[in-house]
């Protein structure tokens, strides 16, 4: 009876600590059509938010990335509805070029933000994974970096976006 109780609350330890593990990702269901959006943000050094997510629609997934910055004054509309290119400059020194890149001007109340996206594969999150993105470039109009700390929670986040 002892060792069976055991075993139980073993077990039972264990999975709370998975969950709590991956308690960083957000899960998001459209009724309309059924997609699932996962996601988990990390702020940068310059409190800007960088966004993983994972969108499943009809067995088909697709993994963004996208920054969001909020700024005192506002980027003309010439600049914000280019498309470009997104580099990730990794921890070891290499780099992950993100084409294709969009940037979308969204006011808020408390100033203008502005998003910097882009899809991102399966592959280029792996490699993030075991090497985490160390400073963020967008459009030539934005960088920004990530301390230590924040490129392990990237791991956490991508760690859980891929096995779940």
């Amino acid at each position: 009876m002892k060792k069976n109780l055991f075993i139980l609350l073993f077990l039972s330890l264990g999975a709370t600590a998975i969950a709590q593990y991956c308690s960083c990702i957000s899960v998001a269901i459209n009724k309309n059509d059924g997609t699932v959006t996962k996601s988990g943000a990390i702020k940068s050094s310059d409190a800007y938010s960088l966004h993983i997510q994972k969108e499943i629609n009809n067995s088909e997934t697709t993994y963004y990335l996208s920054l969001d910055a909020t700024s005192r004054t506002m980027f003309s509309n010439s600049l914000t509805n280019n498309k470009g290119k997104i580099e990730l400059f990794l921890k070891d020194k290499s780099k992950i070029v993100l084409e294709n890149a969009k940037c979308l001007y969204n006011p808020v109340a408390s100033g203008f933000s502005v998003t910097f996206g882009a899809v991102i594969t399966k592959e280029q999150l792996e490699i993030i994974l075991s090497n985490p993105i160390a400073s963020f470039s967008a459009l030539g109009m934005i960088k920004t970096s990530f301390t230590e700390k924040k490129q392990r929670e990237q791991q956490i986040i991508i760690s859980c976006l891929l096995n779940r």
